[in-house]
């Protein structure tokens, strides 16, 4: 069970969406979304989105039937207590191989834009490192630390993607609504990389006072996500041309890079977008990180997460460095993105939730409070 001081409110449940689903694959999203569904990727992906808060919806549903218990502990209840550690150890996996694929990708791209003649091995330990501290601090650090960085991450990224607003060509948008089917046929397997994230309400739901009241901020989450995204397809199709954007490894990071605002004394916007960057990409790996030791902890059964935090640096560490390049780590995240993603955003949740409604497990009486 959760302590009373282990309290997030919908507030920073909402940031814990946002702050989550929107780390380093951001600067590479452009690319798949269009390379998919060409001058229509953005209306592809805002529909996609909508659909999202529906399988979120259905996410808080199961979670509102165990209140103040998370994914570790109410699947044992509702699939036993040996088969629950199997499911939650896979889970923890999935989570950690995540985690490292998102400090992978940062750093590779800091290292091309920021940071060249830094050992890759440097900017992941230390980005790793800076973590633990936070993740230490419990639930309640998370929370914070994710509504205190939103409005320094988006605020000045707003204000940059603003800047090269002279540089877009709105009639590159078109044609529009052309073999609609077969882009959104098409754009499915990217979209749990996308929306990456809705898994982990599984956890954080479960540290709520009234989990119940977790679909509306889940709800303006995910609206704002997906808005994010929108916009970014946007800018890169009418910024390059929907025939163009495919050419780029990072479309959006090429985008800022080709702001030129006259008397500005920054030449490069690029590498202060990374450096704001680097805030949500922390936050990404705090979420995922907090649930790895805390999840593990009650597997095998110890009151406390904090012991396994800084062992958990080794494995996210060794994990991250397995990719030979930058090509690799894309291939190895497709595989998972694809077909392993899927199964923990949408399959596990519906599945438990079906199990939960027939077997009348948990307090269904909750959801109406």
């Amino acid at each position: 069970m959760i302590k009373n001081n282990d309290i997030i409110s919908p507030y920073q449940i909402s940031m814990i969406v946002i702050m989550t689903m929107i780390g380093a694959s951001a600067f590479h999203f452009v690319h798949d979304a269009v390379a998919r569904s060409g001058n229509d990727g953005w209306i592809v992906v805002g529909i996609y989105g909508l659909l999202n808060i529906v399988a979120a919806w259905l996410l808080i549903s199961l979670n509102v039937r165990f209140p103040g218990k998370t994914f570790p502990e109410y699947i044992q209840e509702i699939i036993g207590v040996i088969p629950g550690k199997i499911v939650t150890i896979i889970f923890i996996a999935y989570i950690a191989i995540i985690t490292a694929y998102e400090v992978r990708e940062f750093t590779e791209v800091a290292k091309m834009f920021l940071l060249p003649r830094t050992p890759t091995e440097i900017i992941m330990l230390t980005l790793i490192l800076t973590c633990v501290y936070v993740v230490r601090g419990g639930v309640e650090c998370v929370g914070r630390i994710v509504e205190i960085t939103f409005p320094l991450v988006f605020i000045p990224f707003f204000l940059i993607l603003l800047a090269g607003i002279t540089n877009l060509e709105l009639t590159n948008i078109f044609p529009l609504f052309r073999d609609m089917p077969n882009k959104f046929i098409n754009m499915a397997p990217d979209i749990p990389h996308a929306f990456f994230g809705i898994e982990y309400l599984l956890f954080y739901i479960g540290f709520m006072g009234k989990p119940q009241k977790a679909y509306k901020p889940v709800t303006l989450g995910l609206l704002f996500v997906t808005g994010f995204y929108v916009l970014i397809t946007f800018i890169g199709i009418t910024a390059f041309g929907a025939d163009a954007v495919p050419k780029y490894i990072w479309p959006l990071l090429s985008y800022i890079r080709d702001i030129n605002i006259p008397g500005l004394f920054l030449e490069r916007l690029d590498g202060v977008a990374l450096a704001i960057w680097v805030i949500t990409v922390f936050t990404t790996i705090i979420t995922g990180y907090f649930i790895i030791s805390y999840s593990f902890s009650k597997v095998i059964g110890t009151k406390e997460h904090k012991q396994y935090v800084l062992p958990m640096v080794t494995v996210i560490f060794y994990l991250a460095l397995q990719p030979d390049g930058l090509a690799q780590l894309y291939d190895w995240g497709n595989i998972m993105f694809k077909y392993v993603s899927g199964v923990f955003m949408y399959l596990l949740p519906i599945l438990l939730l079906i199990i939960t409604v027939i077997g009348k497990r948990g307090g269904s009486r909750n959801e109406k409070a």
